[in-house]
């Protein structure tokens, strides 16, 4: 089984060090972009994963797919694909590119939305979300099995 510690849109803010360490001992660490200089230490984890947002200036890639246990995973921030106003754009490069989760953030709201073979997640933001708490997302994958939850903190 992995592990996948994911957040996005930082903004600046480093992550609470209660956090960090659930991150930290995490099998993966994806980053979603907008706010990479925050990252910090996360950056130096073995597997760690990272996208550039609209507001980072970083020499981070726009989008990266990911493979574990059997699964494909899209990592990207969104903004290209439009995904402040539908997701259907994401979930078709997703699935043109065989992914089986796409991880995506720009919008600051966390939302898993399951459909016949695809899952977009989108883990809020861990700085200042637009609605509500700051929050984080988990997946375990195993065996060609993925398992997603939106973590408040």
């Amino acid at each position: 089984m992995k592990s996948i510690f994911v957040f996005s849109d930082s903004h600046g803010h480093p992550l609470p060090p209660h956090i960090a360490a659930i991150a930290e001992e995490s099998d993966l660490v994806f980053f979603l972009g907008d706010g990479a200089q925050s990252v910090g230490d996360l950056a130096l984890h073995k597997n760690f994963y990272g996208v550039r947002g609209n507001c980072d200036s970083l020499p981070l890639p726009e989008e990266l797919v990911v493979e574990e246990e059997g699964v494909k995973m899209l990592l990207t921030h969104g903004h290209k694909y439009g995904v402040k106003n539908d997701l259907l754009s994401l979930s078709l490069h997703a699935e043109e590119l065989g992914c089986r989760l796409a991880f995506f953030g720009h919008t600051h709201l966390p939302v898993i939305e399951e459909t016949p073979g695809l899952t977009l997640v989108n883990p809020g933001s861990s700085s200042c979300p637009a609605f509500g708490q700051r929050t984080y997302a988990y997946t375990c994958v195993l065996n060609g099995r993925a398992f997603t939850k939106i973590v408040p903190f």
